[in-house]
């Protein structure tokens, strides 16, 4: 990858946060835990899982840039959502944690030399892994979920 795409990728990377919070403005509050079908997951649901994945990719991408070539240990989010409820917990705990992980993220990333981008992990399905790889998974991880929040929120609106 280029430095200029790079550049361009750390950018939405590092806007997230904002855009999950913009999301979420949109949403009223009576939606958030509604459910559109068996083993789905509601608003709150995602917002959770963002912030638990933000948790392992911040630990992945660091892992990269601290012990490039290392294994890492695969996250089941299915196992999480089914295992963890998070129905009783602050959703603003979860952007929160998000937004924290993320910039912090952000911040460290903006201060590598150009060689520490090809540093990787060993992702157990997915096999090496890049920095720079692993930036455009999680940049594309959030738009994924943003599109499945709004999703949710329009099936919400055509069941009341």
């Amino acid at each position: 990858m280029t430095p200029e795409a790079r550049g361009e990728l750390l950018m939405t990377y590092a806007k997230g946060p904002a855009d999950l919070k913009a999301a979420l403005a949109r949403y009223p509050k009576e939606s958030l835990d509604f459910k559109p079908g068996p083993g789905k997951w509601s608003i709150q649901d995602i917002v959770f899982h963002l912030a638990e994945a933000e948790l392992h990719g911040y630990l992945r991408g660091r892992t990269i840039i601290a012990e490039s070539g290392a294994a890492i240990q695969a996250f089941d989010q299915d196992r999480w959502a089914q295992s963890l409820d998070v129905s009783a917990q602050p959703l603003d705990e979860g952007v929160d944690l998000f937004r924290l992980l993320r910039e912090m993220m952000a911040r460290q990333l903006r201060a590598l030399p150009e060689a520490a981008w090809g540093q990787y992990i060993v992702h157990p399905e997915r096999g090496k892994t890049t920095l720079d790889r692993w930036l455009e998974g999680y940049v594309g991880h959030l738009q994924v979920h943003l599109t499945q929040m709004e999703r949710t929120y329009q099936t919400f609106c055509h069941q009341k």
